[in-house]
């Protein structure tokens, strides 16, 4: 049994959004919660009956904002786990969201709850879905089998975002595609 009124979804959306606006303009280190809350319009105590800590709202946050991994099924899942990698890559570097998550991913050298909140609650349902997709190229034969699972993700996820790192730019089709079909002939089976 439920006691006191339900959440507002509104004021949840409200502060999320005044988040990611915050750490858009001025990043996860100046990011305080009174201000959150004074974007929001709302009051301290409202974010802090939602998330208990700067690093549980700000996983949430992007949690909410950067869209799931949606994989394509082509019927071959290296094909799918390449695209799946393009895809997402492109769109968040292309996106005002994308140098957020790079910010955020950097801080959890300096901060290990959140690096715990990252890794938990962020990237373990993405790793998941990668993970899946790997399982099933492995099945279909088109792995080579000396390569455990984290080292094909890293393979085909690693020189999108290093590329993406170095040239602070989104990155165009042309040159995803070019850096993927390396990366398949080094995975191949």
């Amino acid at each position: 049994m439920t006691t006191g009124r339900p959440r507002n979804s509104e004021i949840d959306q409200a502060i999320i959004a005044a988040t990611i606006d915050l750490l858009i303009a001025s990043g996860y280190a100046d990011l305080t919660i009174e201000a959150v809350a004074s974007r929001a319009r709302i009051g301290r105590p409202t974010v802090y009956r939602r998330w208990s800590t700067k690093d549980e709202l700000v996983v949430r946050a992007l949690i909410e904002a950067v869209p799931p991994l949606e994989v394509p099924d082509t019927g071959d899942a290296l094909r799918d786990l390449t695209e799946l990698a393009v895809t997402f890559v492109t769109r968040l570097a292309a996106s005002p969201l994308g140098r957020v998550v790079l910010a955020v991913h950097a801080d959890v050298g300096r901060n290990a709850t959140l690096a715990g909140q990252l890794r938990e609650h962020y990237l373990r349902p993405r790793n998941d879905v990668i993970t899946a997709v790997i399982e099933r190229a492995r099945q279909q034969g088109g792995l080579r089998p000396d390569l455990p699972t984290e080292t094909v993700r890293d393979l085909v996820f690693g020189p999108l975002v290093y590329h993406w790192l170095i040239t602070s730019e989104p990155m165009d089709r042309t040159t995803a595609d070019t850096l993927v079909a390396a990366t398949r002939r080094a995975i191949s089976n």
